[in-house]
C-alpha cells in the first residue's frame, strides 16, 4: 500500500509572509500524519498551492486530477491586499479555513470511486486547526 502524500506549497508575493504560514503548518508534522493514513485506492496524494500574488496578474485557480498519478493538484487563491494588512495569526487562520473548506469541496467534485472523503475531511480539520491554538 502506497503512503498518501499531502503537500502544501506556495506561490506568493514576499511581503504576504505565506512562507511563515507554511513553516507553522510544517511544525505540526502534517505530512507525516497524512502519509500514515489510508483513504482508499483512488488517490495517492493531494498537492495544494497557496497562491498569494499581485491581483493585476489575473491568475486563475488551477485544479487538475492526474488519473495516472492518482493525484489532485489545486490552487487556493488568497487575497494579497488582505494578507499585507493582517497579523500573522490572522494569516494562519485564513489559510486554515480555506484549506478546511476548499480542499474537500474540490475533491468531492471528482466523485472518486474509492476515496474516503469523510475521513480525509475529518483528519484535515483535526490536523489544521492545531496551528490556531
Amino acid at each position: 500500500m502506497m503512503s498518501f502524500r499531502f503537500n502544501i506549497l506556495a506561490d506568493f508575493y514576499w511581503d504576504s509572509k505565506i512562507d511563515k504560514v507554511l513553516d507553522t503548518l510544517s511544525e505540526t508534522a502534517y505530512r507525516q500524519f497524512f502519509s500514515e493514513q489510508y483513504y482508499g485506492s483512488a488517490l495517492n496524494g493531494i498537492t495544494v498551492v497557496l497562491m498569494c500574488q499581485d491581483p493585476n496578474l489575473k491568475l486563475k485557480q488551477r485544479v487538475k486530477l492526474s488519473k495516472k498519478e492518482k493525484k489532485i493538484y489545486l490552487d487556493i487563491m488568497l487575497d494579497l491586499n488582505q494578507f499585507l494588512k493582517v497579523e500573522q495569526k490572522e494569516r494562519e487562520k485564513i489559510v486554515v479555513e480555506k484549506l478546511i473548506n476548499e480542499v474537500p469541496a474540490i475533491i468531492r467534485k471528482y466523485r472518486l470511486e474509492d476515496f474516503d472523503i469523510l475521513k480525509f475531511e475529518s483528519d484535515l480539520k483535526k490536523w489544521m486547526i492545531k496551528i490556531l491554538y
